[in-house]
């Protein structure tokens, strides 16, 4: 990197540490809430569909029928856009796992040290970024996947595999970017950005965590099947919650929603579990793309 990108970066990320992140993005999604006259909000979703050259044929509706931004960015695809390729029955999901989410892969491989590559140099903790010792000892001898959503992207975040959820984590935190600037230069990003966490229980794999990083202008992360939580409130606290009553879900299967876009990283407990020599960093994954295996 030439001196004169290290200057930019570092006044980026001057600025981004002068910035009241949080409050910012509360106030970006509440912005984004608004609901402007139909034919203005038209004009405004088409626009930023062809800022970022989003793929609208795949959407339910026309931008053009959304009354607010995040209604169009949070929009859900037409039945079959995303197929999952080894279905939904929890037998025919033993031992595979899909991709939760339109996005890019940044990272991935064997978890070793408890510890998990950020970026070329850089790593963080497994501890740090489940904020629970306990819950990182299921993962110490598994695999993780780093998977990053732009704003071009599907943003409706879907369960890697066929299993129950039991408990979930909630973990107060920054909202720094998680573009690639960001990446680079944050200490340990990834364990310091506000998490939401599902640990799914599957069949083969054994627990699942899909972690639900916030960033700078996500105004909410929310769950589908547990409604009363939300990250980035105003009054936030961490949370253990133990579902009386367990969700199941099947591979693909909905599960939370990206109020604005951010990153999506998978645990998975079962040692034996090896990513697909065809996946590669940096490759684009579509939702139900069949990543791994036995």
């Amino acid at each position: 990197m030439g001196r004169r990108q290290q200057l930019v970066d570092s006044i980026k990320l001057k600025a981004l540490s002068a910035l009241p992140k949080n409050a910012v993005s509360r106030a970006f999604g509440a912005i984004s809430e608004v609901a402007l006259p139909t034919p203005v909000q038209g004009v405004v979703n088409q626009g930023f569909a062809s800022l970022y050259d989003l793929n609208t044929s795949e959407a339910e509706r026309s931008p053009f029928e959304y009354r607010t931004l995040n209604a169009f960015f949070t929009r859900h695809l037409k039945d079959g856009a995303r197929p999952i390729e080894i279905g939904v029955d929890a037998d025919a999901t033993e031992g595979a796992l899909v991709s939760p989410v339109d996005g890019r892969i940044t990272q991935f491989g064997a978890i070793e040290d408890e510890t998990l590559i950020q970026a070329k140099g850089k790593h963080y903790n497994l501890v740090e970024l489940l904020d629970s010792a306990e819950m990182a000892q299921f993962f110490k001898r598994g695999a993780y996947a780093t998977i990053y959503l732009s704003p071009r992207d599907y943003h409706r975040i879907h369960s890697p595999v066929a299993g129950r959820i039991e408990h979930i984590s909630y973990i107060p935190g920054q909202l720094w970017p998680v573009n690639p600037l960001s990446v680079r230069h944050v200490d340990r990003l990834f364990a310091v950005n506000e998490r939401l966490i599902s640990y799914v229980e599957s069949a083969e794999l054994g627990k699942v965590a899909v972690i639900k990083v916030g960033a700078t202008c996500v105004g909410r992360i929310g769950l589908t099947y547990y409604k009363t939580l939300e990250s980035n409130t105003a009054f936030r606290r961490r949370q253990e919650i133990e579902l009386v009553n367990p969700v199941l879900l099947g591979a693909g299967e909905e599960m939370a929603v990206f109020n604005l876009g951010s990153t999506v990283i998978l645990l998975v407990e079962n040692p034996d579990f090896a990513f697909h020599d065809d996946i590669v960093d940096g490759q684009m994954l579509k939702l139900g793309q069949l990543i791994g295996g036995f």
